[in-house]
């Protein structure tokens, strides 16, 4: 049997461009499949660990935060692995072939809940970050203002997002939806930057005073703290910028980017509930009740120590360490007292 020149079965009256979309709406999920492989298995991971502290220190707001982040990561999947089969299998024959379907069937309600399910899933990946920020800064608010603004506007502008696409004069490549797509993705990339960054510079100010109490040694566990939140920002930061320049310039790569883009918001607070369930987000401590500074807290002390400077004019200045962080917290407090 000769071989086929496989070229020769292409689709009639479709351009090598026509295929290239088509190759990538197909790749964008298969890799977003890849994507909910890692979300699975720091799901089941993270919800074994916190099920196996005793029944009184499960923290169950952070157990139903990873459930609620896998059943929209499951839902979103399962929607976009529909949406394919319709386009590639049931409806294939359809008048201009897969392209054409995808955009005259991008509203179709198992696509709309997948679109849906991830939208709610920066929603939430964003809150823990602004959460997380007003926590390591002691609780601040004011300082929180500004990026709960932000915050705000970027759930504004997503659900303009889907209000413009649902539209039947619009899609998701309209001009009023790149409007508010631009506008959403956008704002979720600036908070994600700005709060990790004040949050890693609240963790060197910390690692700089206890490196004068402790040494280098010690102070280590604050360097992996800010390499943690770095590398779970930039991991949706960096594949975000990457989609929405796409997006914008309305390249196929962004179908490839977009699936797999809400598996990621989900991996990205994840990976910091798994650290903190296995007890190496706060390395060299062990898991322990307390307070932590605020009523039905369940404590994580990571270290309390005092240390003596040396003397000058007669006093002896200590500087007294005690940072703490519970299920939902991490508190600082430097006491600072005169002998």
């Amino acid at each position: 049997m000769s071989e086929s020149n496989s070229t020769s079965f292409a689709p009639p009256g479709e351009s090598s461009f026509d295929l290239w979309v088509e190759r990538s709406n197909l790749d964008g999920v298969l890799l977003a499949g890849v994507a909910y492989g890692i979300l699975f298995i720091l799901t089941v991971q993270t919800l074994i660990m916190f099920f196996g502290r005793a029944k009184a220190q499960r923290p169950w707001g952070l157990i139903a935060y990873v459930v609620v982040m896998f059943i929209l990561g499951s839902l979103g999947l399962a929607g976009n692995a529909k949406f394919n089969e319709m386009t590639f299998i049931d409806d294939r024959n359809i008048p201009g072939g897969p392209n054409a379907f995808t955009g005259e069937f991008f509203t179709s309600p198992v696509n709309v809940m997948a679109f849906v399910a991830y939208i709610m899933m920066s929603w939430l990946a964003d809150g823990l970050v602004l959460w997380r920020f007003t926590v390591i800064w002691n609780y601040k608010y004011w300082l929180a203002a500004f990026p709960a603004l932000i915050y705000l506007g970027s759930v504004v502008s997503s659900i303009l997002l889907i209000v413009a696409t649902l539209k039947t004069d619009s899609e998701f490549w309209g001009n009023a939806a790149v409007q508010f797509g631009t506008a959403y993705w956008s704002l979720s990339i600036a908070l994600n930057i700005t709060l990790t960054v004040a949050i890693v510079l609240r963790l060197w100010l910390v690692r700089r005073r206890a490196r004068v109490v402790l040494g280098n040694q010690h102070a280590r566990q604050y360097t992996s703290i800010a390499a943690m939140l770095i590398e779970s920002a930039a991991l949706y930061a960096v594949w975000s910028t990457v989609f929405l320049a796409s997006y914008v310039r309305q390249s196929p790569l962004e179908n490839i980017l977009l699936p797999a883009q809400g598996q990621i918001q989900g991996i990205a607070p994840l990976l910091i509930m798994f650290r903190v369930a296995q007890g190496r987000a706060w390395s060299g401590d062990t898991l322990s009740s307390g307070n932590g500074g605020r009523a039905g807290g369940s404590g994580i002390p990571l270290s309390s120590f005092t240390a003596s400077a040396g003397a000058s004019r007669g006093t002896q200045e200590e500087l007294k360490v005690n940072i703490m962080t519970d299920t939902t917290q991490t508190r600082s407090q430097w006491d600072e007292d005169k002998v």
